[in-house]
């Protein structure tokens, strides 16, 4: 892990401040390590049994609109999981890397498709959704102004191919309101799919 810079710290910090506990960084890279981002981890912080996760790093690089301008907010990703579910670290670095490769603006409501398929034998959820973040200090994980950069985390939650379908088609929010009415566990691995009748 490289030595981190002011702005990567100050991410840190501020995620840390919202999840609680001791912290782990551990460095991740992509196959051919043109890539590299850091994953702050925590344990027990939301519930026992359960860890915290969010990258470090990806708000370096800009995100850009469809006009190429600059997207007014950069972006780190973040995840709660159980503790035993050790594929979630690395599912998290794709997303991010996913990200970084295009340099596209993500936003709540915005699909990573197929991202467990290279963690998991045919996955019951195979792709990464974008939501804003809902687990930790009351549904409230506020922005991180940082010198002239606005800084935003979107929660990544596993999601099915139906349900991908649905989001494709009626857009984020309305999965979101589906999520919220059936009080959907997100974090149960084998969880039934959103009911959309």
């Amino acid at each position: 892990m490289s030595t981190p810079n002011a702005l990567c710290k100050a991410v840190a910090k501020h995620a840390l401040q919202v999840f609680g506990g001791e912290l782990k960084v551990q460095a991740y890279y992509n196959d051919d390590k043109s890539l590299s981002i850091d994953l702050l981890t925590t344990l027990d912080s939301v519930h026992k049994g359960v860890k915290s996760i969010a990258t470090i790093g990806l708000c370096e690089t800009p995100l850009l609109e469809s006009d190429n301008q600059e997207f007014p907010t950069r972006v780190e990703l973040c995840a709660a999981a159980m503790a035993t579910e050790v594929y979630w670290e690395n599912a998290l670095v794709s997303a991010a890397f996913h990200i970084l490769k295009k340099q596209a603006a993500v936003m709540p409501g915005v699909v990573v498709p197929y991202i467990f398929n290279d963690y998991l034998s045919e996955p019951l959820m195979p792709h990464i959704y974008l939501t804003v973040p809902f687990v930790w200090n009351y549904a409230h994980f506020p922005e991180l102004s940082f010198s002239n950069l606005k800084i935003n985390w979107l929660q990544c939650i596993s999601i099915y191919e139906e349900e991908r379908v649905f989001i494709d088609r009626f857009g984020g929010d309305a999965f979101d309101e589906l999520l919220s009415e059936q009080e959907i566990n997100t974090l149960d691995r084998n969880r039934m799919p959103v009911s959309m009748v």
